[in-house]
């Protein structure tokens, strides 16, 4: 299993910092328009690559565009037995300061 939150409460985790992995599984070019600040991209469809990029004694946090594919991730990487915590409602409701535009 794994926890849920929203943006505002990802924001609130941002800003205080600590030992966690921020993961963004949209594709490359989406990514690439912009993402959060310290954010890893690992495409949704590429979550089986996991276990070779990640540890699991990290919390692994994942964010998309809307919602769904990190809810996805996450019941994927949660059963791959990393430690996850996914967002709900995704990129498009981030309204903090961490969002970075290329």
């Amino acid at each position: 299993m794994f926890q849920t939150i929203s943006m505002r409460q990802l924001e609130e985790v941002l800003n205080r910092g600590g030992d966690f992995v921020l993961l963004d599984v949209r594709d490359r070019e989406e990514y690439g328009r912009g993402h959060l600040e310290g954010a890893v991209n690992l495409p949704f469809s590429e979550i089986e690559r996991a276990d070779e990029i990640f540890s699991r004694d990290q919390e692994i946090i994942v964010y998309c565009a809307h919602g769904s594919n990190s809810l996805l991730a996450a019941r994927e990487l949660s059963r791959m037995g990393f430690r996850v915590i996914n967002t709900y409602g995704g990129l498009s409701y981030y309204r903090g300061r961490h969002f970075i535009s290329s």
